[in-house]
């Protein structure tokens, strides 16, 4: 025991196997009483008399459940004469049940009673004396019909329905014999059909004999038989004579029927055979290629090692949020999600860089002037100065009113925040730096292995609760549910259906074998990812570097854009404490020249050269932005969560009463 359920597979298996045996104990529980019926054999004894009536014994071997009561229903209408000679017996007692003259709705154990209910219907209903219990029971019930063969002038026809579709029960074998008054002079004389479920039989067995059988009739479902002579055997009443020739009729109707029949059904696992078709092949296009790069050495891309890196990439066009993203870039993109503040907080320095904005301190405040200008920005840089005019109402506001912006218009600065990442995102596929097909691809491979995962798992619930259908009480929940034919129509999808599953199971696997073989950055965008971040390294270690050339403050400015992008502007800064020592006091921002062409650098060092605090005011720029992009998650959580909410109830009941009646059986002649 232990060994098996160290074995993940079997110790699965048990665990859903035991809850589906919980689940169908509480669905056999909690079902309809006259869902819990169950008809094991039902047995026809059709004796057909000279005078067009004919006798019928129906043998019922039946499960009951808390049914005092059963009963059968008959139209009454022209396709018969009257039931008569009505008995009902008790087959494992012996006894044979008191008739009983008038209409009760429990009827009495071990009484019956056979009468019209109304002006339409004639009824059969006999006690069973289990309403408080369950159990299998076999009941006989005789009556004979009158008048029920017609008489054409070619030949005579019984056409009887068994069953109709308001049949309650299911049945798990249906069979009966028809016997006639004499033999017909040629077997082929003698014709017989069957309706209702296409895996039933109806054959002559001899020249006076013939034999029905139907496995697994579902409830809701009908059956019928036609018999037809061509021998006259039968004195008919007259109002069932016709003076007219009817057996081609009969023959061809009957053709049709059968071929309508065996169209539909084939009809429907042919279209289901030729979509699964359909997909295997478009899904084995995709198991060979995804076998092919799950067959490669490595994702192909070539890597530098830079270690360091001094130049700006694509100095004239590239955006701090393009270089953000491509920075922090990995295939499962985990880490680019949480950086865009730093995207903001470094679009506005470089809004400021390029003349858009002018920023100005006043102690430890922050003010921001937008300046009308004709928008000449990349998209992710153009949406954040539009959003800067939106937040300026006199043309200048303090950094902390981001915030209350934020608060109000909380969807709108959501919306350009994560746009950024977005519409610099659209930019690095245009200059393919990102591969947008391989993007796919290894979404592709990540999702393959639940996919996969959730095939199994599905394959493994429908085997488990296959194989645990042969426990009794299952098999009834099952019946209950699905109707007595699951098994069969479970085993023919199934074939049906297994090429595509073993296909799309072969695609899940090699799918997941294939994720470290896909680079979603090209090889051009790999150079530049490295780059960015040989230059984050270059202005984090500059001190350290022997470097002989030092470079200018107008590229610093430059670079502490960027170094805001990566989150390490603090750090640059201290770098340039011991490169530019000289920025750091007050009478360098004393002279005019310096004041104004260095806006970026000025703002770096504020706070130090005025002693507000141990931190730059970039990153205060950065805290601010951050507040205000939490301030609008939270608002937008908030207002979410109260949109559309609201109280509703109500209730429903029933009044209280005993079962009776279940299952109903009805025959509509």
């Amino acid at each position: 025991m232990k060994k098996i359920l160290k074995n993940k597979y079997l110790k699965r298996s048990l665990i859903m196997a035991l809850v589906l045996i919980v689940f169908c104990l509480l669905r056999l529980i909690s079902v309809d009483k006259s869902e819990k019926q169950l008809m094991n054999n039902l047995d026809y004894d059709i004796v057909l008399n000279k005078d067009g009536s004919m006798k019928i014994i129906e043998t019922w071997d039946i499960n009951i459940s808390h049914a005092n009561t059963l009963f059968r229903t008959f139209e009454k209408n022209n396709k018969f004469g009257n039931i008569t000679d009505v008995t009902v017996k008790d087959l494992q007692t012996g006894n044979e049940f008191k008739k009983i003259n008038e209409y009760m709705y429990n009827v009495t154990d071990d009484c019956y009673y056979a009468l019209d209910t109304n002006t339409t219907h004639f009824e059969i209903a006999w006690g069973t004396g289990m309403e408080h219990k369950s159990g299998n029971k076999k009941y006989q019930i005789s009556y004979t019909v009158t008048n029920v063969i017609k008489d054409y002038k070619d030949c005579q026809e019984l056409y009887w329905k068994l069953l109709n579709e308001e049949n309650a029960i299911p049945v798990k074998k249906v069979t009966g014999k028809i016997k006639l008054p004499q033999n017909v002079k040629n077997i082929d004389n003698l014709k017989v059909w069957g309706h209702g479920p296409l895996n039933g039989t109806i054959n002559p067995i001899s020249k006076n004999t013939v034999e029905f059988e139907v496995k697994n009739l579902s409830a809701l479902k009908m059956l019928e038989v036609r018999t037809v002579v061509t021998d006259k055997m039968f004195d008919v009443d007259s109002s069932k004579k016709y003076n007219y020739k009817f057996l081609s009729n009969i023959v061809n109707e009957e053709t049709q029927n059968a071929e309508k029949s065996n169209n539909s059904t084939s009809g429907f696992y042919v279209f289901l055979g030729f979509i699964s078709l359909i997909a295997c092949i478009f899904n084995i296009k995709n198991i060979i290629k995804y076998k092919k790069i799950s067959k490669k050495k490595d994702d192909g891309i070539i890597h530098n090692n830079l270690k360091y890196f001094r130049d700006i990439p694509r100095k004239e066009s590239s955006t701090p949020a393009e270089a953000t993203y491509l920075y922090y870039f990995k295939n499962d993109f985990d880490e680019i999600s949480s950086k865009q503040s730093d995207m903001f907080s470094a679009t506005i320095l470089d809004l400021n860089l390029k003349g858009y904005i002018e920023t100005r301190i006043d102690g430890d405040k922050i003010y921001i002037k937008v300046l009308n200008k004709k928008i000449d920005l990349p998209e992710d840089e153009a949406n954040v100065y539009k959003l800067l005019m939106k937040v300026s109402s006199e043309g200048e506001f303090e950094i902390d009113e981001l915030n209350d912006f934020a608060k109000k218009n909380y969807y709108e600065y959501s919306d350009v925040i994560n746009e950024l990442i977005n519409s610099s995102r659209e930019n690095l596929y245009n200059l393919k730096l990102l591969d947008k097909a391989n993007l796919k691809l290894y979404t592709k491979s990540k999702n393959a292995k639940t996919k996969l995962n959730i095939i199994l798992w599905i394959l493994n619930l429908l085997s488990v609760a296959f194989v645990i259908g042969f426990i009794p009480f299952v098999d009834r929940t099952y019946i209950v549910t699905f109707n007595i034919g699951h098994r069969l129509g479970f085993l023919i999808n199934m074939l049906v259906l297994s090429p595509l599953i073993s296909v799309l199971i072969l695609k899940q696997y090699f799918a997941s074998k294939m994720q470290n073989k896909i680079s979603i950055l090209t090889q051009s965008g790999t150079e530049e990812q490295e780059q960015w971040q040989g230059l984050a390294r270059y202005m984090e270690d500059y001190s350290l570097i022997n470097e002989k050339e030092i470079q200018s403050i107008i590229l610093w400015e430059k670079y502490l854009v960027f170094a805001t992008a990566f989150g390490v502007a603090d750090k640059v800064i201290n770098q340039m404490k011991v490169k530019f020592p000289e920025v750091f006091v007050k009478e360098y921002w004393d002279e005019e020249q310096n004041n104004s062409d260095y806006p970026i650098m000025k703002i770096a060092t504020h706070n130090f050269v005025y002693n507000i605090g141990n931190t730059s005011t970039i990153s205060k720029i950065s805290s601010c932005a951050n507040k205000a992009y939490s301030t609008s998650l939270s608002e937008i959580a908030i207002h979410s969560s109260s949109r559309g909410s609201g109280r509703g109830g109500g209730f429903s009941g029933g009044g209280g009463g005993r079962w009776r009646r279940w299952p109903e059986w009805e025959q509509d002649k």
